[in-house]
């Protein structure tokens, strides 16, 4: 009350309530601002009618495009299962492959069951770096790491590093699992193996 009208703060009302409205698992809210304009006062009075929507649930979830990633590994960064109430903030936040991600939606066998369609792209998840150098102290460094985030496209990461010089030499070898058992919990491990020689330094 007592701001100016701004049709684009409208605008962005209609579409903060359809977000709010798919965090209650409905696929859209029926927003229809209604205006009163009185010209003798210079002021509008703007009334959001939120008609009430049937909750729409997803019967099923297609991927495609995914000639490495396991489908498991994508459904479960939906944070919902089939059958579950479609919730929209989640899905937009997904962001697990490219940004341009796209989320198609279908009527379902029912009016209240949609079937979403996920097209993704694959992208690089491999990291190779390669570093040298040279030291009064130590002379030569050699530095060889490589890196897969997406092992066996199970989402595992897998990451081995050799380091070498005249003073010293170490190996290491490391391996994460995201999803221990299919469940939100994170276990893994690094071996490493390091040689000094302090006659050298």
């Amino acid at each position: 009350t007592g701001d100016w009208y701004n049709a684009q703060q409208v605008e962005d009302t209609v579409t903060s309530l359809n977000e709010l409205a798919g965090l209650f698992g409905y696929a859209f809210a029926d927003v229809r601002p209604q205006f009163t304009r009185s010209r003798e006062n210079l002021t509008m009075s703007v009334v959001f009618r939120v008609a009430e929507t049937p909750r729409v649930y997803v019967e099923r979830i297609d991927i495609s495009g995914n000639t490495n990633t396991r489908d498991k590994v994508i459904r479960r960064e939906f944070r919902l299962a089939e059958g579950d109430p479609f919730n929209s903030d989640r899905i937009q936040s997904l962001g697990y492959f490219q940004e341009n991600l796209e989320i198609t939606q279908e009527q379902g066998s029912a009016p209240d069951r949609v079937v979403l369609g996920v097209a993704v792209e694959e992208q690089a998840t491999g990291q190779l770096q390669f570093s040298a150098g040279f030291s009064s102290l130590e002379r030569f460094l050699v530095n060889l790491a490589v890196e897969q985030r997406n092992f066996r496209g199970l989402g595992q990461i897998l990451r081995a590093s050799v380091n070498y010089s005249s003073y010293s030499k170490s190996i290491e070898l490391g391996f994460t699992e995201p999803y221990l058992f299919d469940r939100n919990i994170a276990v893994g491990f690094d071996l490493y193996r390091r040689d000094l020689n302090s006659f050298n330094f």
